[in-house]
């Protein structure tokens, strides 16, 4: 035991960054593929909802043609569409629940709201002051922009900072954190100097980049190696944006999910009258249409697009739902504390 305890601390003393945090400084590439992250996260909701609602289409009629179902059958067909209409009542309700947890959110007294107004001017406050603004950017995309510069400002500082009795491994270790701090700090600004807030561009460019690797990385160095360092100032500066990085990303996916939830409120209650009225009507009309209607291929497209237009509150809300929990997700490691790989 002591023979361990004795080879561990001599670990801690050579600077070894592995040997302290058991990871690299940074993330490896994720592997990810282009069309998950597409349906995951980049792709247009109404669009994915419309080929998920194109699925649903031609699976109905792949079954007409196996004759798992027979379109010609009017109390069949007719079940299935009591079945569904009244599966999307509960919708109401949860369109109701995503109203509520945005409105809860949105609205308070006075002092409730004065104390949230003055705690986010406190934090731009502290951002300038780090930053060297005078005046923050209002918009959101904006505000983060200046923060990440100003990361990749203090990191490139911190190389010129070191000592000649620097060590090569201290050099290599900093030198391959500042080449990496570089790289996503120049991916994330290009990306929100063109993205509008409201979009998901806006939080994409932050998913997966300046996590609390950097943030542990540059606490190391300040704690194990500050004797290898003249200044350390920029190396404090750092230490601190990092974590008002950390917080402004949180604060906007706040406001990102919030707006997304209402939209997708919005859109469960334009989708869902249209479903409600079209499947009665389709319910109470189709044994009709079995007598008046001789071709089976009218039938059968009648019959997939009511199915298609039933589910249509599902696939919506299936397709924002995938974003929102893949965001969650993706940004779970708030903090100080990192997981050995992003979700």
């Amino acid at each position: 035991m002591e023979d361990r305890d004795r080879d561990l601390d001599r670990k801690r003393r050579t600077g070894s960054f592995e040997s302290q945090s058991g990871t690299d400084l940074t993330y490896e590439t994720a592997a990810e593929s282009p069309i998950k992250r597409w349906l995951l996260l980049d792709g247009n909701r109404l669009l994915i909802a419309g080929i998920l609602a194109g699925g649903l289409y031609g699976l109905v009629v792949g079954c007409q043609l196996a004759g798992v179902i027979e379109v010609t059958d009017a109390e069949a067909v007719g079940s299935l569409y009591s079945a569904l209409v009244g599966g999307t009542l509960p919708f109401i309700t949860i369109v109701l629940a995503i109203n509520q947890l945005v409105l809860s959110q949105e609205l308070g007294w006075p002092n409730e709201l004065t104390e949230r107004f003055e705690r986010m001017t406190e934090f731009q406050r502290r951002v300038e002051g780090v930053t060297d603004v005078t005046v923050s950017p209002a918009s959101p995309a904006a505000f983060l922009e200046v923060i990440v510069q100003a990361t990749v400002d203090r990191g490139r500082q911190l190389p010129t900072s070191m000592t000649a009795d620097a060590t090569a491994h201290q050099r290599e270790e900093v030198a391959r954190f500042v080449r990496e701090l570089e790289a996503d700090g120049e991916t994330v600004a290009g990306t929100l100097s063109e993205a509008e807030f409201g979009t998901f561009e806006a939080l994409s460019a932050v998913l997966g980049h300046h996590q609390g690797n950097y943030y542990h990385a540059a606490r190391f160095f300040k704690a194990e190696w500050s004797e290898g360092f003249e200044e350390t100032q920029p190396l404090e500066d750092l230490i601190e944006l990092l974590g008002l990085l950390a917080i402004a990303r949180q604060t906007f996916k706040t406001l990102y999910v919030q707006h997304e939830l209402a939209v997708l409120s919005r859109l469960l209650l334009y989708v869902g009258f249209p479903t409600l009225v079209g499947g009665g009507l389709l319910v109470v009309s189709y044994p009709t249409l079995v007598t008046t209607v001789s071709s089976t291929a009218v039938l059968l497209a009648i019959a997939a697009g009511g199915v298609a237009l039933v589910f249509l509150p599902f696939v919506v809300l299936l397709s924002y739902a995938l974003r929102i929990a893949t965001i969650a997700a993706r940004t779970a490691d708030f903090g100080p504390f990192v997981p050995r790989r992003p979700s």
